[in-house]
């Protein structure tokens, strides 16, 4: 099912350019099965070929991923028993689980609002950094300001990969997989590290 929504997006980039760029990342945002590396990588490819521009592709891309942000942050603004209770029942639908959440809230937790920035360059994170962000009454502005900006790094990296890498753009995908698996280890180690830190200030007091 989730091969045939990915198939249905690229042909639909392919057919209705920027409108298929929009709604594809849209989806992307709240829908983790969909990812952003085989779509943006596509779209520079397609824009490579001249016909789409790649400077609209990132910005149509932007603007539909900053737009599928939204409602993940305002349900967040709920409270998190109303995150919780939503994913209760839709989680399953959008491949969301409560330990997916369970991460976004810790590292946002520890990083603060300026997570929200980077998340969004991290698969996954990216989809539910939302909830935590609202759950934190995080400013509305700032949230919108951070998400734009991470959204557009991201946007323009993998557009511009496919671009210029032409009929060679499904290697991205295969790229972010390495590049996934060293932030998430990196994101471990300062875990580990803060925890660590914690608990020999703990003892230091006590002694």
């Amino acid at each position: 099912m989730i091969n045939s929504i990915i198939e249905w997006l690229v042909n639909l980039i392919s057919s209705v350019g920027y409108w298929g760029v929009g709604l594809a990342m849209f989806i992307e945002s709240f829908f983790a099965p969909i990812p952003s590396e085989i779509i943006l990588p596509f779209s520079g490819f397609v824009a490579s070929k001249g016909n789409l521009n790649i400077l609209i592709v990132i910005i149509v891309a932007t603007i539909a991923a900053y737009l599928g942000s939204l409602p993940f942050y305002f349900i967040g603004k709920l409270g998190e028993e109303k995150v919780l209770s939503f994913l209760k029942k839709f989680g399953k639908y959008l491949f969301i689980s409560d330990k997916d959440l369970k991460k976004g809230i810790e590292v946002f937790e520890k990083f603060g609002n300026r997570f929200v920035l980077l998340g969004r360059l991290i698969p996954i994170i990216r989809t539910v950094i939302s909830f935590p962000a609202g759950v934190s009454k995080m400013n509305f502005g700032i949230f919108s300001l951070y998400t734009i900006i991470g959204t557009a790094i991201w946007s323009t990296i993998l557009s511009l990969a496919g671009f210029f890498l032409g009929s060679k753009w499904e290697n991205v995908s295969i790229f972010v997989a390495r590049y996934e698996k060293v932030i998430i280890g990196i994101l471990l180690f300062i875990t580990i590290v803060f925890i660590g830190n914690k608990i020999l200030k703990r003892k230091n007091t006590k002694s």
